[in-house]
């Protein structure tokens, strides 16, 4: 499978750009939900342009190995919390969406709470068939659309100065950002 390496400063400045998607389609989000462990450093980039709260959950969807698993397991629940969060619109925050199922679980189990009114901010969105659905005419935003490579981020380097050497040479795909950034 073809691998491409995001820097901080690429996710950051498509942050940037997907936060200005969001408060040009005119929807109001009054908190998030960051899936992780990928979600995590998105949605609190994205609390810098649009300054509302941010909630975690944690589900495992792949194991140990890479491999999808039957369904996705609850690891870490806002159980208690989802109460106060009835009756508002919330963000669902992830770094990509992939095989769709992840994305899937968290918005169901999120409307079984009782949360009625979400939407859906990914990094990057891969051009692939999708295992999972999302309800008809929810808020959705991606920040880049790419094909279905294995995508390398920042926060997943174990060495940032190799990392950022792939993305430097030519193991970075620029041009995707400047195709994402004219929509």
């Amino acid at each position: 499978m073809k691998k491409i390496w995001y820097t901080y400063d690429d996710i950051h400045h498509v942050i940037q750009q997907l936060a200005a998607k969001i408060e040009a389609s005119g929807q109001q989000f009054d908190a998030m939900v960051a899936i992780g462990g990928g979600g995590f450093i998105p949605a609190r980039i994205l609390r810098s342009f649009l300054n509302i709260p941010i909630y975690t959950v944690t589900l495992a969807y792949y194991d140990a190995n890479d491999k999808p698993t039957d369904s996705p397991q609850k690891i870490q629940w806002i159980e208690g919390i989802a109460a106060n969060l009835q009756g508002k619109n919330i963000l669902v925050v992830d770094e990509v969406d992939d095989s769709r199922v992840t994305l899937e679980y968290c918005l169901n189990e999120l409307a079984q709470a009782g949360i009625s009114q979400l939407g859906v901010a990914v990094l990057h969105e891969k051009l692939k068939a999708k295992k999972g659905t999302l309800p008809a005419n929810l808020p959705y935003f991606s920040g880049i659309t790419v094909e279905d490579w294995w995508i390398n981020y920042p926060w997943d380097a174990l060495d940032l100065a190799a990392h950022n050497s792939e993305a430097a040479n030519g193991n970075h795909h620029s041009e995707i950002n400047k195709k994402a950034l004219r929509r």
